[in-house]
């Protein structure tokens, strides 16, 4: 919002996610410790009418500080851990890394952890707070400075049901009824279907009669996600010299695969059948991306403990949707 516009990084559609670069520099002077979305919007500014905030992966340094930041919450101390970016940093912009870093007393750099929350929506910048942000993605202080990965991950929310004026706005499967306390109406879905925000539509819930049945097949497609993928690791070993000089190495056997479209080449055919399912497909090809993420050669760009299971979470759902259509 009101001007300030980010390099997309990466999407990561089936997470619900983005990654941005940091905002630049002001190129004149070049030793000034002030971003360039300080000048133009105040900082970074998401729009609170959208379903978009700051994740919780997202450890945010301030430089260029009033005093007055000293008496907040925010770790400000000659500790924090902005100032050992700043030294990495020196190795490359030293004028303004020592500028940026400037007085502890006077000018302090702090460091909070943003996001996670819908209100999470702004890293605020301006003349009496701070005049420069930078980002770091899971920061792991075990590392050196010089290996954190920059960048501003965002969430997106699932959409909700339309809003609508009357019932010729909506399908047969729903109806123009108030929703909430906005004073606004939507097409909620009729007795018998769910909203599947994937689609865009309301869907026969077929597994509603035994809520027995239902967590049982949550399990099944949970496990067969696991061990459609996981049997490459039992069939197959890590290093093979008997495979092609390009395949030795399982890991990038198997991502060859998946690059070429041809992942189910790679899984042992006794667990999946001869004609494997749509379900099986679709969990195979999810958990296979979420497997491929956990691969990633810096682990900045690798998905925690937490992100791994609500990604679980997420795939078991999708098929589920899948299996009602």
């Amino acid at each position: 919002m009101n001007g300030s516009s980010y390099l997309v990084l990466r999407i990561m559609a089936s997470f619900q996610r983005m990654v941005v670069q940091p905002p630049p520099w002001v190129s004149a002077p070049s030793s000034a410790c002030v971003t360039q979305d300080m000048v133009v919007s105040e900082g970074l500014r998401l729009n609170q009418t959208l379903p978009f905030n700051l994740t919780f992966s997202n450890t945010i340094f301030l430089f260029n500080c009033s005093p007055r930041l000293l008496l907040t919450p925010l770790n400000c101390t000659p500790s924090s851990l902005c100032h050992r970016y700043l030294e990495s940093s020196g190795r490359v912009d030293k004028n303004r890394a020592l500028n940026c870093a400037g007085n502890p007393d006077l000018n302090p750099c702090c460091t909070f952890v943003a996001g996670g929350m819908p209100s999470a929506y702004k890293i605020r910048l301006h003349n009496s707070g701070c005049k420069a942000f930078r980002s770091i993605l899971r920061l792991d202080p075990t590392k050196p400075a010089s290996q954190w990965e920059e960048g501003v991950e965002i969430q997106w929310a699932s959409p909700p049901e339309p809003v609508c004026n009357s019932k010729l706005d909506c399908s047969g499967a729903s109806k123009c009824l108030p929703a909430g306390t906005s004073g606004l109406s939507r097409c909620l879905c009729n007795r018998g279907y769910n909203w599947d925000h994937v689609r865009g539509t309301c869907l026969g819930n077929k597994h509603k009669s035994k809520a027995s049945g239902l967590l049982s097949l949550e399990v099944s497609i949970g496990v067969i996600s696991f061990i459609s993928f996981a049997a490459i690791l039992v069939v197959m070993s890590a290093i093979d010299f008997s495979r092609d000089q390009d395949d030795v190495n399982l890991a990038i056997y198997v991502s060859q695969a998946a690059k070429n479209g041809a992942i189910m080449e790679v899984v042992d055919r006794r667990l999946i059948g001869a004609e494997p399912s749509g379900d099986i497909l679709s969990s195979v090809r999810l958990f296979s991306e979420l497997a491929f993420s956990c691969l990633r050669e810096k682990k900045a760009d690798r998905p925690g403990m937490r992100e791994v299971v609500q990604q679980l979470d997420h795939i078991v759902q999708t098929v589920l949707q899948c299996s009602e259509l």
